[in-house]
């Protein structure tokens, strides 16, 4: 008889477990699901360690493909569905990735890619997912180290970095039991009820809530596009308990709350989350009004750098504070040296995890130079920890712009645009936005004699990179300011968009 990975299966096998618009597993179903497509990773030729990608839209398939792929051993690769072409091609070249599962709404960019890669097994899962699936027995998968994800995040150069963790070790079972204890119980979320995923599961904070929620007995429901009325309609018709959000939608509900304040009952709600980028105090302020004391911040990066919570009352007590590490995680302040400094004094924010460094693959000369011996290793964020623990940001990772809780690498992007022939140096950085938190903007200097429209240069930048990532508006300067060095000295450029804003860190 093939074991379960999940307690609810055990009390509750013809429940609903993951539910969407487009329909439902039950516990038994979504676990013979996951049994299944374990055994088809291993019928492709994927063993421990191999990675598969995964290019889709939020769809309850996520959850079994998730749980089959802790399963299987392997390293599944999230493609942001934003990507173009070259974009995805890059990733799925670099991991190394054996097999795409792709949807129809992405099947274009998709094969295309593969193509590119030379990835030629390719999984629909509108057409041929099922029947791939269904021609696999329902067995236990063999004993082995658990399955994990290998998240992209880019660096200085440019091109995103694959990061995954050196030395995570464990079993399905207990890897989950981990998401349950350091992501579930940390933001207090109850055993059962409905969790619901209101952000793309290609992020790395969707899918470890997701996990932690599956791990302590809840319902997954997954939504569409992000609305704050069906957000709202879904927690009262659903009962849910708990979500995670970004920014983004944070301010989009507070910015309705006169039209959808007392049209929902919201009791039910335990505990939404929201992280993956700097939150609008006046907006989380309106929320906590609106809905009580259920609202919780996490801070934390796909390198590893968390979770760090704050409670509705540390929000409160300790303006802010992104919080208190959890219990397998340490954060100190050190110098430029290495040396750890005295707490409330604003250094270098490094970072100490019980169950492993990150790993930068393939690029061991980064990973390095973000390290300290004794395991402590840094993403760039400057800030201080209180005599308490808690941890304050002074400022983020230098360049790294964060809209709608993506986060955004400026070398990528000025990459493309000193491309263009009119262009002789240029500079991207982010800038205030009401709703996104912040949004791309460039400063350019032109070749002598040259000369380009902001249309021009945007669409340049389209034709090379993802809709999200082009600026939004650009700047021409006669001599954009460096050093003697030749460092671009790009706050000069961007404090003045700052000026008499209140940073959200």
């Amino acid at each position: 008889m093939p074991s379960n990975l999940l307690s609810a299966t055990g009390f509750t096998p013809d429940s609903v477990a993951v539910s969407s618009a487009d329909g439902s597993y039950t516990w038994a179903g979504l676990e013979s699901r996951a049994r299944r497509f374990a055994a088809c990773l291993a019928a492709e030729g994927l063993s421990a360690g191999d990675r598969w990608a995964l290019l889709a839209r939020n769809r309850i398939e996520w959850t079994p493909m998730i749980l089959g792929n802790l399963r299987a051993g392997t390293r599944y690769v999230p493609c942001n569905w934003h990507l173009n072409v070259d974009e995805v091609a890059y990733q799925l070249a670099d991991s190394a990735c054996h097999l795409l599962v792709v949807d129809a709404a992405d099947e274009e960019v998709g094969r295309e890619a593969a193509a590119v890669a030379g990835v030629t097994r390719i999984i629909v899962l509108d057409t041929t997912f099922e029947a791939w699936l269904d021609a696999q027995a329902d067995v236990e998968p063999p004993e082995g180290p658990a399955g994990s994800v290998r998240n992209y995040t880019s660096g200085t150069t440019g091109r995103p970095k694959g990061v995954q963790r050196s030395d995570q070790t464990g079993d399905a079972r207990s890897i989950l039991t981990g998401f349950s204890a350091n992501w579930g119980r940390f933001y207090e979320f109850p055993e059962h009820g409905t969790h619901l995923v209101a952000s793309p599961m290609y992020h790395a904070l969707p899918t470890a809530f997701h996990n932690a929620a599956l791990g302590l007995g809840q319902s997954i429901h997954y939504l569409g596009r992000f609305d704050p009325e069906e957000f709202l309609s879904t927690v009262e018709r659903l009962q849910a308990t708990t979500a995670a959000i970004v920014p983004t939608h944070v301010v989009r509900l507070a910015k309705e709350v006169e039209t959808l304040e007392g049209r929902h009952d919201l009791s039910s709600l335990v505990s939404v989350v929201h992280g993956g980028a700097p939150c609008p105090r006046w907006a989380k302020e309106v929320l906590l009004d609106w809905w009580g004391p259920v609202v919780y911040e996490m801070f934390g990066s796909s390198e590893g750098t968390g979770p760090l919570r704050v409670t509705p009352r540390e929000w409160k007590d300790r303006p802010g504070t992104v919080g208190l590490p959890a219990p397998h995680l340490r954060v100190a302040a050190f110098d430029d040296a290495g040396t750890r400094l005295a707490d409330g004094t604003t250094g270098n924010l490094y970072f100490q995890r019980d169950d492993g460094q990150p790993e930068y693959v393939g690029a061991p000369d980064k990973t390095a130079a973000n390290r300290l011996p004794g395991g402590w290793f840094t993403v760039g964020d400057i800030g201080w920890v209180d005599g308490d623990g808690y941890v304050f940001l002074s400022d983020r990772k230098i360049d790294m712009i964060i809209s709608g809780g993506v986060n955004i690498y400026p070398a990528e992007i000025e990459a493309a645009l000193i491309a263009h022939q009119a262009v002789s140096d240029c500079a991207v950085f982010g800038i205030p936005d009401d709703e996104w938190g912040e949004q791309v903007k460039a400063a350019v200097q032109f070749e002598a004699g040259a000369s380009a429209t902001d249309e021009e240069l945007i669409a340049w930048c389209r034709e090379k990179l993802a809709g999200f990532k082009c600026p939004r508006s650009i700047d021409v300067h006669g001599e954009l300011p460096r050093e003697a060095t030749g460092k671009l000295k790009k706050r000069y450029l961007r404090d003045i968009y700052w000026e008499g804003r209140e940073r959200a860190i």
